[in-house]
C-alpha cells in the first residue's frame, strides 16, 4: 500500500512488485545522469585549469618565441628569438636566472625588461611555465658545467665577478674564449674590454640549483685594462660616448663583440666591431683591433699602460685601429 494525501490506496496482486522495478529503474537512469554531468563537470574543470604562468606568456613572450616555445615569431624580429625546447636561455636555465632575465631583459638584443610591467609573482609563473616547454634535465655535474674551447670561438654571457676590491660585478657580462687559449672579459653594459685571461675558459657555476652565482673564470688574469675599472674609449665633442651591446659572433678564428655608438643626446652616431688576440715575441702582447662606421667625427682615449696604433681623432667613415695592451708575464 502507498499512503498518499491520507488515503488508503489498494493495489492489485504483483503490482508492487512491478512498481518497485519501476522506481529501481529511475533510480538508476537518475544516477548515470548525476555521473554523466560530475564526469563533465569534472572534464571542464581540468581543461580549465593551466598553468599560472601560462597566459603571461601568451601575452608578453609568444609573439617572439613562439606559442610552442620553439623561438618562432609571430611577428616581425630583427634575429630568431631563442628556442626554449631546445633549453636556448642565454643565463642559464633556473627559476632564478630566467626570472632574472625576464626583469632585466637582455640588452643588444629584442629582449625587453619586465620589471616595470610584470609583478614579482608573475615573473616567477612565466619563468617556471617556460621550463616546461624543455625536457627536465638532472643537475649538470661539476664537469658538465665548464666550457672547453676547441677549434672555434666561444661566447657566454652572464655575471662576472669583481676584479678586485672595490670593484663592481658585472651582471651583463660577456666572455670570449678562442681557440688561442686566451679569453676576454667584457662588461655588456656598456660594452668595455675588463681584463685578458689566458688557459681554461670558464666553468657555468650559474648552472642548477645555484642560479645567479657569477661565472667561474678559470683563466689566470695576464692583463687588466686601467685595474680593471677603464674609462670610456671614444669621445663626442669632449663627451663620453655610451656603448650598447648589438652581437657577438663567433663564426671567424676570433670571437668578436659589436656595439652602437651613442652620443649625450641619445643619438646613434656610429657602429663598432672589435675582437682580440695575441701577438708572438719574447713578450706576449694583445691587440685590440677595431672596425668603426661613424656618422660624426670622434676622438679616442687610450687606456693607461696601453698604445694606439692609428690616430687619436678620427672623421665621420669607415676606419680600422688597434690597441695594444701588455700582458704580465705570457707564454702558453
Amino acid at each position: 500500500m502507498l499512503l498518499l494525501n491520507s488515503q488508503v490506496l489498494v493495489y492489485p496482486k504483483g503490482s508492487m512488485r512491478r512498481i518497485s522495478l519501476i522506481f529501481a529503474l529511475i533510480a538508476l537512469i537518475s544516477g548515470c545522469s548525476d555521473n554523466q554531468e560530475q564526469d563533465s563537470q569534472t572534464k571542464t574543470t581540468s581543461q580549465e585549469v593551466v598553468h599560472p604562468g601560462q597566459e603571461t606568456y601568451m601575452m608578453y613572450c609568444a609573439q617572439c618565441h613562439g606559442v610552442t616555445g620553439d623561438g618562432t615569431a609571430t611577428i616581425q624580429i630583427d634575429r630568431p628569438a631563442r628556442s626554449f625546447i631546445d633549453g636556448g636561455f642565454s643565463f642559464g636555465n633556473t627559476i632564478h636566472a630566467i626570472s632574472k632575465t625576464t626583469s632585466s631583459g637582455i640588452p643588444g638584443t629584442p629582449m625587453p625588461p619586465f620589471a616595470d610591467v610584470l609583478t614579482p609573482k608573475e615573473i616567477k609563473d612565466v619563468s617556471e611555465y617556460v621550463r616546461t616547454f624543455a625536457d627536465v634535465l638532472p643537475e649538470a655535474t661539476l664537469d658538465e658545467t665548464e666550457l672547453v674551447v676547441h677549434t672555434r670561438p666561444v661566447v657566454a654571457r652572464g655575471l662576472l665577478p669583481s676584479l678586485g676590491d672595490g670593484l663592481e660585478t658585472h651582471p651583463r657580462g660577456v666572455m670570449i674564449g678562442n681557440p688561442d687559449r686566451f679569453s676576454y672579459e667584457y662588461d655588456g653594459n656598456p660594452v668595455r674590454l675588463l681584463a685578458i685571461r689566458q688557459g681554461p675558459f670558464l666553468r657555468r657555476a650559474d648552472w642548477g640549483n645555484r642560479g645567479g652565482s657569477a661565472l667561474e673564470l678559470l683563466g689566470r688574469i695576464v692583463t687588466t685594462i686601467e685595474k680593471g675599472n677603464p674609462n670610456p674609449l671614444f669621445y663626442s665633442e669632449g663627451k663620453a660616448l655610451r656603448t650598447q651591446l648589438t652581437s657577438t659572433n663567433v663564426s671567424g678564428t676570433y670571437g668578436t663583440i659589436s656595439y652602437n655608438l651613442i652620443d649625450a643626446n641619445e643619438k646613434h652616431i656610429g657602429d663598432v666591431t672589435e675582437y682580440c688576440k695575441p701577438t708572438t715575441g719574447v713578450r706576449t702582447l694583445v691587440e685590440q683591433h677595431f672596425e668603426v662606421t661613424l656618422k660624426t667625427p670622434f676622438e679616442i682615449k687610450t687606456p693607461e699602460g696601453s698604445i694606439l696604433v692609428g690616430a687619436d681623432k678620427l672623421p665621420s667613415g669607415r676606419h680600422s685601429f688597434k690597441i695594444v695592451h701588455a700582458s704580465v708575464g705570457g707564454g702558453s
